[in-house]
């Protein structure tokens, strides 16, 4: 989560350039990499849709973002890491662990919205985006809240290979989400330092390794 529009197109404007040209990069990391960077940023345009917005209490187009677009960008957070992970590594020795996180991730985002019925998204006391908590500020489950940020991280720590470097990109996304849920009255208020340190933490790795050429010798 961002603080405002600008934030929020900042970020994800910069991450989003950043996965394009690791996309063009014939390296298998590099567009997992990618994949990865756009799932967990997607939450950022649907927020600066909000903010642009207002966003306006019972409005229309709040109502849309709140029920429709906010499920399908929490999906991709957690769906988009385990599928770009298949650029990198085959899907079949993997098949149980791979097709269990998406389920996982799927079951949680909807008993999210089963649970709440969020129909609208407030602007928290201390302005922040609450989207999917009826009380304002919102209260979020300690749990349930760790166990989002672990699905996330899951696909790094088992695949990213070395694990020192899995672990500095999930442990910073997990620093971000504690200081969050500590220290303001919405648990996803800093999301977008974690989403530009990703960026910033490929685009530097793509940098310090080669493309890969093809079978047949093209790059």
């Amino acid at each position: 989560m961002c603080f405002n529009a600008t934030s929020s197109m900042l970020a994800g404007g910069c991450a989003y350039g950043v996965a394009g040209y690791l996309l063009r990069r014939d390296n298998p990391r590099l567009k997992w990499s990618a994949v990865a960077l756009m799932g967990i940023t997607a939450m950022q345009w649907v927020e600066a849709l909000l903010w642009l917005d207002g966003p306006k209490p019972q409005g229309l187009v709040n109502q849309l973002l709140t029920i429709l677009l906010i499920p399908v960008a929490l999906l991709a957070q957690a769906w988009c890491p385990v599928f770009g992970s298949a650029f990198d590594r085959p899907v079949r020795p993997r098949r149980a662990v791979f097709y269990s996180l998406l389920v996982l991730g799927l079951l949680i985002v909807v008993l999210a919205r089963l649970s709440y019925h969020p129909t609208h998204t407030q602007v928290t006391p201390e302005g922040y985006l609450n989207w999917y908590s009826p009380q304002n500020p919102p209260v979020f489950l300690p749990w349930w809240y760790g166990l989002w940020a672990l699905v996330i991280g899951a696909p790094f720590l088992l695949w990213w290979r070395p694990f020192w470097q899995a672990l500095l990109i999930c442990s910073w996304g997990w620093l971000w989400a504690t200081l969050s849920y500590l220290f303001t009255d919405s648990a996803a208020s800093h999301w977008c330092f974690f989403v530009t340190f990703y960026a910033a933490f490929v685009l530097v790795y793509s940098f310090m390794v080669r493309d890969q050429p093809q079978a047949d010798g093209r790059l």
